[in-house]
């Protein structure tokens, strides 16, 4: 549900508001857009369906009926797949001279998008990207070296993934080389509900619990470079390598590239989506005043003003603050969510809050 702010508070720029406008309207166009696409082409439910595993241009791998199929997009739909459809996708399908044709898509249970903050030469900055369909589960994929966990990256994911209500599942992957910092940081998500899940696939650690998590569900992999996650994919399939040069119908996976979601069946009723390493996440879509409503944590303190940002008030009228300093709240969280809010605000205050916070301890 988009929410509109009625009340700017006085530190808050003329840039600010005017950004905020712009992610309203250009929420309002994509709205539309889809209402468009929805009227002849998006059905509620379908008893025969087939799911896409890679999207190309104008065309796409589709899971149907045990088999890999290549299908394009009917004439009457105006559009081209990479713009339409995503890995997930259940579409319909109907086969005429020779070829298969998508006539319909079944409405999503759920899609995850972020917005790009880094650049590669196949996108361009600051555009939306649209990365996986019907997502049962999202495994935040995270290791202990190569590259090192970051509190703030999995916090990102968190608000991504819980935006798009997707359950989420928190890996820590390479468990043979953890620390006690890495063990700190896994308690800080385990005391806020978070189900957490240690594997190496060196070591062959873990690796069924995370199965038992997958089982019946399409899930995701998410994280970034280097953490494991095609090595997870590999231990959960049992093969040594997961890359293809084309999509092959005996082991039913999708091409394996740098720049696009890969589609894995490891089971005849659950799936993996491994997608492409994530450098960092826009969250400037976000309105100021949501922010908080995803660290469940801050829920039940009363701040002396409701709408309170716990950003640039006073310690003294901020609950939040105050429950940071006595360790009720982590401050790794807090950090988190101050960085956040002045990506969002555009501000930069985070070194002075967090100062003045540490001081207080």
């Amino acid at each position: 549900m988009v929410r509109s702010i009625t009340h700017y508070k006085s530190y808050d720029s003329f840039k600010t508001k005017k950004s905020l406008e712009r992610k309203q309207k250009a929420k309002d166009k994509s709205l539309h857009k889809s209402k468009k696409i929805e009227n002849y082409f998006i059905i509620s439910e379908a008893s025969l369906f087939g799911v896409v595993i890679e999207v190309r241009y104008n065309d796409c791998y589709v899971m149907y009926q045990d088999k890999v199929v290549l299908a394009c997009l009917s004439k009457e739909i105006n559009g081209v797949c990479n713009q339409i459809l995503f890995p997930g996708d259940k579409v319909v399908l109907f086969f005429q001279s020779g070829k298969y044709y998508i006539k319909n898509l079944v409405k999503r249970t759920s899609i995850l998008t972020r917005i790009k903050k880094d650049s590669t030469k196949l996108d361009d900055l600051g555009t939306t990207k649209y990365i996986a369909a019907n997502i049962d589960l999202a495994v935040i994929v995270v290791a202990a070296q190569e590259p090192p966990m970051h509190s703030k990256f999995i916090d990102r994911y968190l608000l991504v993934l819980q935006n798009s209500n997707i359950p989420v599942l928190l890996c820590f992957n390479k468990c043979d080389m953890k620390t006690l910092e890495d063990e700190k940081v896994l308690d800080i998500y385990r005391k806020i509900g978070i189900a957490v899940v240690e594997t190496s696939t060196v070591q062959n650690i873990g690796i069924d619990e995370l199965k038992s998590y997958l089982y019946h569900k399409q899930a995701i992999f998410v994280g970034n470079s280097g953490v494991g996650k095609s090595s997870l994919t590999n231990a959960i399939m049992d093969t040594e390598e997961t890359k293809t040069s084309h999509v092959s119908e005996k082991s039913k996976r999708g091409r394996h590239t740098t720049t696009t979601s890969k589609y894995y069946i490891w089971n005849d009723s659950s799936s993996i989506i491994d997608t492409p390493g994530i450098r960092s996440l826009d969250v400037t879509s976000f309105e100021p005043i949501e922010i908080q409503n995803y660290f469940s944590e801050f829920q039940g303190y009363r701040c002396k003003y409701n709408d309170c940002y716990h950003y640039n008030e006073p310690y003294e009228n901020c609950a939040v603050k105050q429950a940071v300093v006595d360790g009720s709240i982590s401050m790794e969280r807090f950090e988190s969510y101050v960085k956040i809010m002045e990506d969002v605000l555009d501000g930069n205050s985070f070194d002075l809050i967090i100062q003045d916070l540490h001081s207080r301890k």
